[in-house]
């Protein structure tokens, strides 16, 4: 008797789901759903002499209700309204490099000066350019969305 079990993204997680229920290689054999996916079932042989393994069918991945809004998307959409984010905290010593790039693009924002904020290169390669890059883009959304409202 053979079942179907959860279906994975890789092979080799297909392996590793069936050999978790404690069968060894050659046990169990490893397929291609329609959808690309892969699954894993037991074989039962012959000289099997315990009961086959029960496998459940695998439950729908359901999404969660979006009613609910996240921090980001509350960001975002105060910046299309036109509010101007708040400036990261870079007081921490880390930051300490960053303080003047961010001072220049605080000092632009409050001036509404969009192509002076798209003229600043940032290299967002850690955590202090990646939040000075995310704080000129939602200034560059409040202040377009100020001048589309005027």
């Amino acid at each position: 008797m053979t079942t179907e079990a959860t279906t994975y993204d890789k092979k080799f997680n297909a392996q590793r789901g069936a050999q978790r229920t404690g069968l060894k290689p050659g046990e169990f054999e490893v397929f291609k759903t329609p959808e690309g996916r892969f699954g894993w079932r037991a074989i039962a042989s012959a000289s099997d002499d315990q009961a086959p393994i029960q496998i459940t069918e695998p439950e729908q991945a359901t999404s969660p209700p979006s009613s609910k809004t996240g921090k980001r998307k509350a960001i975002i959409e105060q910046a299309q309204s036109g509010a101007l984010p708040a400036a990261p905290d870079f007081s921490k010593p880390t930051h300490a490099r960053f303080r003047a790039k961010l001072a220049k693009l605080v000092a632009l924002a409050e001036a509404g000066d969009v192509e002076g904020l798209k003229a600043i290169e940032i290299n967002p390669v850690s955590t202090s350019p990646k939040a000075m890059a995310r704080y000129r883009d939602l200034a560059i959304i409040a202040i377009e969305a100020r001048r589309m409202a005027a």
